[in-house]
């Protein structure tokens, strides 16, 4: 696919089933990541790869560390891991580094996750890119094993997309660039 193509087209998906990715796909979506902008070529990101059974442990994990105060919330935290076939917790590993700021590293982890939906997409797969408060609870964190210095910037659900792609609306380029000064 035209790389163009796929940046003007790309949306989110957000009912995604099997197939998912083979692992020679997947390992094409990884490398994606790893083409991130990267100031100071820290590499300041990790991530956690989510599949089969381990999809029902992190809604139990969901579960355990939120304590919902419904059935029902209980029920969508529980299951909200298994609205695609392959989870990917995108992880902001910062580093204290003179010249490359926090910011700059969670932007690079950013632009990582945004390549990883742009190469899946690419592919024929879908993704969608969540966070909410699983992604900034304390507890959630400390049981995924993310560091005090690390921060959860995206959970990319992965996998065969089940609605139509909608149309992408054209936005007009003049709303939001012009000339300086």
């Amino acid at each position: 696919m035209d790389a163009i193509f796929a940046l003007h087209n790309r949306t989110s998906s957000p009912r995604l089933t099997e197939p998912a990715p083979s692992e020679a796909e997947l390992q094409l979506i990884y490398q994606a990541a790893l083409r991130a902008p990267d100031h100071g070529l820290l590499r300041p990101w990790r991530f956690l790869v989510v599949k089969g059974d381990a999809r029902v442990k992190l809604g139990d994990l969901f579960v355990r560390c939120s304590q919902p105060d419904s059935e029902e919330k209980r029920l969508k935290l529980r299951d909200a891991p298994l609205r695609a076939p392959v989870v990917i917790i995108a992880v902001a590993a910062i580093v204290e580094h003179p010249k490359v700021p926090a910011i700059e590293q969670m932007a690079s982890t950013a632009a990582a996750v945004q390549n990883m939906s742009l190469a899946a997409y690419a592919l024929g797969y879908g993704t969608i890119w969540k966070t909410g408060a699983v992604a900034y609870d304390e507890k959630i964190k400390q049981a995924l094993g993310i560091g005090t210095q690390e921060e959860i910037m995206a959970y990319l659900y992965l996998g065969s997309p089940t609605l139509k792609e909608r149309p992408v609306p054209v936005l007009p380029t003049q709303d939001f660039f012009e000339d300086w000064p």
